[in-house]
């Protein structure tokens, strides 16, 4: 996932309550390769970025990610 489309997804989900160039700077130094959406808001919240951004709206698709990921590979092992 590129940094332009994880913006894109921030301003859907979370509007304009956070400020898009500290994010575009923490975007940067973060290796975005193996994470997911849910564990970039993780990252962004923990350095204080997303604080106006309520982050307990975020628990239900990582939840949901979290089964869909199970799923997956209890599929692969029972042959689904």
């Amino acid at each position: 996932m590129d940094i332009q489309e994880i913006l894109k997804q921030l301003t859907e989900k979370f509007g304009s309550s956070f400020d898009i160039s500290k994010v575009t700077e923490a975007l940067k130094s973060i290796d975005l390769k193996d994470l997911s959406f849910s564990d970039i808001v993780s990252k962004l919240g923990a350095q204080g970025l997303l604080e106006k951004v309520n982050l307990d709206s975020v628990k239900g698709g990582v939840v949901d990610e979290l089964k869909s990921k199970a799923g997956d590979m209890l599929g692969g092992i029972f042959g689904k």
